[in-house]
């Protein structure tokens, strides 16, 4: 397994980790933001329940995107070729390292997620069926008035 690097940053004034990884190429980052970062409680029960959810104490949302994007603030925009079936494949593979190793260091509850696009939720709906039962989570999607969220909880949610 790849030895991860998780880092600590502030994006104004919500702290934010990230771990950097590449795939064909292109330079990737996710995000794990936790949900009571620096918010209102307000904010995180209008979050909620545009989810349909309830925050958990220890849980996290949970993003990747390009660097490039992340850097030069155009979030989500795709790279500019394609890329091949073998690098989605690799790409879900890291997605689920690394929330497997997120969750080993933070004791996470509960991951919260939404898709961009269609696209991007069936991509999710894959990784779901793939891994959720190797890692012990549970995959809720098809939350929120569009139904692109996701919560995946992992064995230390309490109900």
């Amino acid at each position: 397994m790849t030895p991860w690097l998780l880092q600590d940053f502030d994006v104004g004034d919500i702290s934010c980790q990230i771990i950097e990884f590449s795939v064909q190429g292109y330079q990737y980052v996710m995000i794990f933001n936790r949900t009571d970062a620096s918010r209102s409680e307000e904010l995180i029960a209008k979050q909620a329940e545009e989810l349909g959810v309830e925050y958990r104490e220890n849980s996290y949302e949970v993003k990747f995107d390009l660097r490039e994007n992340f850097e030069g603030d155009t979030f989500f925009t795709p790279p500019p070729a394609h890329i091949n079936a073998a690098s989605m494949k690799e790409l879900g593979r890291i997605i689920k390292e690394l929330l497997d190793f997120h969750y080993r260091n933070s004791n996470a509850e509960a991951y919260y997620c939404v898709a961009e696009t269609m696209k991007l939720k069936r991509f999710y709906d894959r990784l779901a069926n793939l891994y959720a039962q190797e890692l012990y989570f549970t995959v809720n999607s098809n939350l929120g008035e569009e139904g692109l969220g996701y919560e995946i909880t992992t064995p230390s949610y309490k109900s």
